[in-house]
């Protein structure tokens, strides 16, 4: 036998395990989705099967939309702007909790399709802690932008990049550090960092909830009454910067609230499967529990969603004319300098 023929075997071979491969995944997705025909047959099915084609689309339209944000920044001059360089970190980290999101809803499908393996036991562990840890880092981003608001109304230079980097690697290392403790403690059950499941729940809290929190309410209503009452000349970039802010201030603070409902539901269900009395009662709540979750999981990724049109909209410079004409009313473009001498008036 020929070399040709026997490579010509092997591709073919590889060919049809890989079409195998590919039939099984369809017909796995399929399954998935069958749920939406019948959508009164089982409930809980039914929001999963939602939950998956929703994930999917707001991957594909938050990388879009921030790709288009990010272009925009960097070919629109807008880096001069201390605000738009913090806002391509929560572009980037954005994009990395859609994917999580997208892993969360499709692992049942990964692991049918796929063998188990340590990569996936591994994943289906340690995603959910950094789902809740990239979605941390957003809210601090977001109380980053809100300092960087107020610093740069009040000093500049030196001052203003040195608090623009202290807070930022606080928004960053505050979350990875909670993020790796869990992840030691899950892996090495007998370390220090060892706690509880509620001992957890309240560091979450506390560090993605409580602290970016407090930061918005603070600085976003000084900033917010300072614009209200201001008649500082602006230059068109810094004026598209507030006009973000104030609609990321809003729209995180609904996002916040919506994610501590989520955190509570999270941790119903833990203390639910750690129950070794399994009656039916308990597994009607199990049911109950994990739908609510699944819903609330919805609706915080369609929030973030928003955010996302939200600053590419006011991003885009056609919508600067029409978008908050009180705010407008701050660009400095606006206005054409007065001469003050009198060469030109005629008597």
């Amino acid at each position: 036998m020929s070399l040709s023929a026997t490579f010509s075997r092997r591709t073919d071979f590889t060919d049809l395990v890989m079409s195998g491969n590919l039939t099984e995944l369809g017909r796995i997705l399929v399954e998935s989705l069958g749920p939406l025909e019948n959508p009164d047959t089982n409930l809980h099915n039914t929001v999963k099967a939602i939950s998956l084609v929703s994930s999917f689309f707001f991957l594909v339209s938050s990388l879009i939309l921030n790709l288009s944000l990010l272009i925009n920044i960097c070919c629109a001059g807008k880096t001069s702007v201390g605000y738009f360089r913090l806002l391509i970190f929560y572009a980037l980290f954005h994009i990395a909790f859609q994917v999580t999101d997208v892993y969360l809803d499709s692992r049942e499908i990964l692991t049918a399709w796929l063998n188990s393996s340590e990569t996936l036991s591994w994943l289906e562990t340690f995603i959910p802690i950094l789902r809740r840890c990239f979605l941390g880092i957003l809210f601090l981003l977001v109380a980053t932008l809100t300092i960087e608001r107020f610093v740069s109304a009040v000093v500049g230079g030196a001052v203003s990049i040195c608090i623009q980097l202290i807070t930022t690697l606080l928004a960053l290392s505050l979350p990875a550090l909670l993020a790796a403790a869990h992840t030691i403690s899950i892996q090495r059950p007998s370390s220090t960092f060892s706690l509880d499941p509620e001992v957890w729940f309240g560091l979450e809290v506390g560090i993605y909830i409580i602290l970016p929190l407090l930061v918005l309410t603070i600085f976003g209503t000084v900033n917010y009454c300072k614009i209200s009452i201001s008649s500082r000349l602006m230059p068109r970039h810094e004026v598209t910067a507030v006009k973000t802010n104030i609609g990321l201030v809003v729209l995180t603070n609904i996002s916040i609230f919506i994610f501590l409902i989520q955190e509570c539901l999270l941790l119903w269900l833990s203390q639910l499967n750690s129950r070794q009395l399994r009656d039916q009662a308990v597994t009607d709540m199990l049911e109950v529990v994990s739908v609510s979750e699944l819903c609330v999981r919805l609706g915080l990724n369609l929030i973030q969603f928003i955010i996302v049109v939200l600053m590419s909209v006011l991003a885009c410079s056609c919508s600067a004319a029409c978008c908050c004409p009180s705010i407008n009313q701050l660009e400095e473009t606006r206005y054409k300098p007065v001469s003050r001498t009198a060469e030109n008036v005629s008597l």
